[in-house]
C-alpha cells in the first residue's frame, strides 16, 4: 500500500518516494525488533523450563552441597579430637619429661598414622584406628625390647658373652634421654621433607662432645668429607657387629687402631649434610641394621631407657 505525503507548495498529496536511508532505516528497525523478541522468548523459556541436563546438574549440587555439610561436621569433631589429644599429650611429656612435646611425622609402614596433609581427610573412624595401630606398634615393640633384655640378661649372667664386646653403652657423655633424635626407620628428611630410610640414631649433643667407642673393637674405616655422613669411623667387634660413628668434627683414632669401650673416638660436629650438631650413631650386624636404641642396656636406668625409646620411636625427622 503507498503512503502519500502533503506537498504544501503544490497544495496536494504526492506519493512517498523510498530512499536508500529510508530502506536501511526501516530493515534496522525490524531486525532490532525481531533480536529483542526472541531475546524475550528465550528468557521467558530458560526461566520457565528446564532440561534433562539441567536438572541434572541440579540435583547434583543438592547432594554435594548435603555432602558438604556433613563432612564440615565430622572435621569440626576430628579437629576438637586432635586438640583435646595434643592437649593431652603435653600434659604426659610435661609430667614424664618435664619438656614439650616434640614435633614428629610419623609415615607408617601399612595402616599406622601419617600426619600432614592428609590428616584433614581422614574421617574421625580413620584417625581412631590409626592411633589403635600406632599404639599397638609401640606397646609390641617394648615387648620386644623386654625380651630381648631378659635374653640379654641370661647370656651376660651365664658368661659365655664378653659384654664389653656389645656396643651396650650410649657413645656420648654427657646425655639425657631427650637428646634423642630419630631412629631406624622411615624419617623425613631435613633439607628436602621427603620420606626415606634412616639407617641409625641421632643423638642431638652440642658440637665438641666427646664420642666414645661403645664397645671393644678394631677400627676399620675412618672417612673424612663434607658430603653425605661428613667425617665418620667404623669400628668392627665381635658377633658380626659393626657400629659407625658419622657427622664427627675431630676423629681422634686411626684405621687398624685398636679399642676397648668407651675410648674417645673423636668429638661431635655437623660435617657433611647434616642439620644440626649431632652423632650419627649405627649398629649393625652382618648385612643388616640394627636400632641402636636396644642395645644401651649396660648403663641406663629402667626409667632412663623408657623414656630413650618412647622419645626415638616417636620422632619423625632426621637429621640428616
Amino acid at each position: 500500500m503507498a503512503r502519500f505525503v502533503y506537498d504544501e507548495k503544490k497544495g496536494s498529496f504526492a506519493p512517498r518516494r523510498l530512499t536508500v536511508k529510508r530502506v536501511l532505516g526501516a530493515v534496522l528497525r525490524y531486525t532490532l525488533a525481531t533480536a529483542l523478541a526472541a531475546v524475550m522468548i528465550y528468557l521467558v523459556f530458560a526461566l520457565t523450563y528446564s532440561t534433562d541436563r539441567e536438572r541434572q546438574l541440579e540435583r547434583e549440587q543438592d547432594l554435594l552441597s548435603a555432602e558438604y555439610a556433613t563432612l564440615s561436621a565430622q572435621l569440626d569433631e576430628v579437629e576438637g579430637a586432635v586438640g583435646y589429644l595434643q592437649v593431652r599429650d603435653r600434659e604426659i611429656y610435661h609430667e614424664l619429661f618435664n619438656a614439650d612435646p616434640p614435633n614428629y611425622i610419623i609415615e607408617a609402614q601399612d595402616t599406622l598414622l601419617q600426619l600432614g596433609g592428609d590428616l584433614e581427610n581422614m574421617d574421625e573412624g580413620d584417625l581412631v584406628w590409626d592411633a589403635y595401630a600406632l599404639t599397638n606398634r609401640v606397646e609390641s615393640a617394648a615387648s620386644q625390647v623386654s625380651q630381648w633384655l631378659s635374653e640379654i640378661d641370661t647370656l651376660l649372667s651365664g658368661g659365655s658373652i664378653d659384654a664389653t664386646a656389645i656396643p651396650s653403652i650410649v657413645p656420648v657423655k654427657p646425655f639425657s634421654p631427650m637428646q634423642t633424635g630419630a631412629s631406624v626407620g622411615k624419617k623425613v628428611t631435613p633439607f628436602f621433607k621427603t620420606i626415606r630410610e634412616h639407617t641409625g640414631l641421632d643423638l642431638v649433643v652440642p658440637a665438641g662432645t666427646t664420642v666414645r667407642c661403645s664397645a671393644d673393637g678394631k677400627v676399620v674405616k675412618v672417612v673424612k668429607t663434607e658430603k653425605g655422613m661428613g667425617n665418620q669411623v667404623v669400628v668392627a667387634h665381635k658377633y658380626g657387629l659393626k657400629t659407625l660413628y658419622a657427622h664427627l668434627a675431630t676423629i681422634k683414632v686411626s684405621e687398624g687402631q685398636t679399642l676397648h669401650q668407651g675410648d674417645v673416638i673423636g668429638t661431635v660436629g655437623s660435617s657433611g649434610s647434616c642439620f644440626a650438631p649431632c652423632l650419627h650413631y649405627e649398629v649393625q650386624r652382618g648385612d643388616f641394621v640394627q636400632d641402636p636404641v636396644n642395645y644401651f642396656f649396660a648403663e641406663l636406668s629402667p626409667t632412663t631407657f623408657r623414656e630413650m625409646m618412647i622419645v626415638a620411636l616417636t620422632t619423625g625427622q632426621s637429621m640428616d
